[in-house]
């Protein structure tokens, strides 16, 4: 069998595939988060729109409480 040798030029190609999915994967993440908030400003506007003074004045409390309703 015939030794691999490494040399810089293929340690460079792995890094750069490496950091490839890692920006991909970050850019996904960050996507997922910006939508998630998004939908829970949309439900704590909705249900403070329905209610004259609401119970709620949380975000996250607001979609721990309403959020299913918004799945809908």
């Amino acid at each position: 069998m015939k030794a691999r040798t490494i040399t810089i030029a293929s340690i460079a190609a792995f890094l750069l595939a490496v950091g490839t999915v890692s920006a991909l994967a970050a850019t996904s993440q960050d996507k997922k988060a910006a939508e998630d908030q998004a939908r829970k400003e949309a439900c704590f506007r909705a249900h403070g729109k329905l209610m004259s003074k609401p119970a709620v004045t949380n975000i996250n409390d607001c979609w721990r409480a309403h959020g299913y309703l918004m799945e809908r």
